[in-house]
């Protein structure tokens, strides 16, 4: 346990170190290239047809159930990222969804939870240690996970390592949870990425500018939600 934190620190310095901006520094588009055309070929030879297969041998009520419970195995994570960032509504609001939708929800096949009044948020550590203001690093395409940052390839280890749930259930499950996602993520999106595959004269600056705009948008957002004046002031 205590070379697993030791690990976690020597990451979260490193992190700090990642001092440029994604928006204006492209120093490894060469090797991103390269990334982006071996996630081609994964997508094209593995990841499509397997998702393809999947959403044609399953009707949507399945699938959308099979995403339920994938979901729910995530609150316990968003959490302890709500935990970090000091925010404890939330972190009780993902405790209590986790809770009710594992037992009443049935392992999470239904959201019980939210027609009760207990939304799902979404978080991840990469909204973390952008909300803790760590540089976000260059933009970078990893192998098989995609579009991403070096901020955030150093973090998504250390993401793994503060997943509760990984300490329940062994790392082939957490392996099977992970790729189980990906599929369900590439069969409900199918049509959206065929067609940005497809229609994208230049792959690489279309999903590089999709990745940009979204950092681009949650920092926008976050910033209007902290000069939003308090009503209660």
């Amino acid at each position: 346990m205590e070379k697993r934190f030791t690990f976690l620190l020597l990451l979260l310095l490193l992190l700090v170190s990642c001092a440029s901006d994604p928006h204006h520094d492209d120093s490894l588009e060469e090797y991103n290239r390269g990334a982006l055309e071996l996630n081609l070929a994964v997508d094209r030879n593995i990841l499509r047809p397997v998702a393809l297969t999947y959403k044609e041998l399953l009707n949507a009520e399945v699938r959308y159930s099979v995403a339920n419970m994938l979901s729910n195995l995530n609150e316990p994570f968003y959490g302890v990222n709500y935990v970090l960032s000091f925010e404890a509504e939330n972190a009780t609001n993902s405790l209590f969804r986790f809770f009710i939708n594992s037992t009443i929800g049935i392992l999470g096949i239904f959201d019980v939870a939210g027609t009760i009044g207990l939304p799902k948020k979404e978080v991840s550590f990469k909204d973390t240690l952008r909300k803790k203001e760590i540089s976000t690093g260059n933009y970078l395409v990893l192998p098989i996970l995609g579009s991403s940052s070096t901020r955030d390839a150093i973090g998504e280890p250390v993401a793994w390592m503060i997943n509760p749930v990984g300490y329940f259930i062994c790392f082939p499950y957490m392996l099977a949870k992970t790729i189980l996602q990906e599929v369900s993520n590439r069969a409900e999106n199918s049509e959206i990425i065929d067609s940005i595959i497809k229609d994208s004269m230049d792959l690489y600056s279309t999903t590089k500018n999709i990745y940009l705009q979204k950092y681009s948008v949650k920092n926008k957002n976050e910033a209007e939600f902290s000069d939003t004046p308090n009503p209660d002031s």
